[in-house]
């Protein structure tokens, strides 16, 4: 499932910009790719409605930045489960003879679960959507503060 933030700009300024100087431009637009992808990321880590158990799955939220691009996306299994939901489902012992796990404070024993399913939590989407108005923000600045030193 992907997801793309688009940046709106105004493009005749960023052209003026690209003309003049190209290479202060790119590095501009560079560092803002970066760091609004940063900003996605650290904000779905900090605003989810998912319970953290040790930090695993907060931790799985990547960043790549690389040129003009950059990615955030979910690093493990657990976190797309968490963003996306899973439908009732049975969880069968696989490698061993029961599965067990706590409940009230006591160790359960038994050869199969009926899991109630996951509610999506799309916090990675939610976390875009915040950032939206600010990285716009951010970008327009850089252009103007490229096109203000020329």
């Amino acid at each position: 499932c992907r997801m793309k933030v688009s940046v709106k700009a105004d493009f005749n300024k960023l052209v003026k910009a690209f003309e003049a100087a190209p290479e202060e431009t790119r590095a501009a637009v560079r560092l803002q790719v970066k760091a609004a992808a940063r900003d996605i990321q650290e904000y779905a880590r900090e605003h989810h409605k998912f319970v953290t158990r040790g930090g695993a799955t907060e931790k799985s939220i990547q960043m790549h930045a690389e040129g003009n691009t950059a990615t955030v996306y979910l690093g493990s299994d657990v976190a797309v489960y968490q963003h996306e939901g899973t439908p009732p489902h049975i969880i069968k012992a696989r490698n061993k003879l029961a599965l067990r796990f706590v409940r009230n404070g006591d160790f359960v024993f038994c050869k199969r679960v009926h899991h109630p399913g996951i509610q999506a939590d799309p916090y990675l989407f939610d976390a875009a959507e915040h950032e939206r108005a600010r990285i716009q923000s951010r970008f327009a600045d850089a252009i103007e503060s490229v096109l203000g030193r020329l």
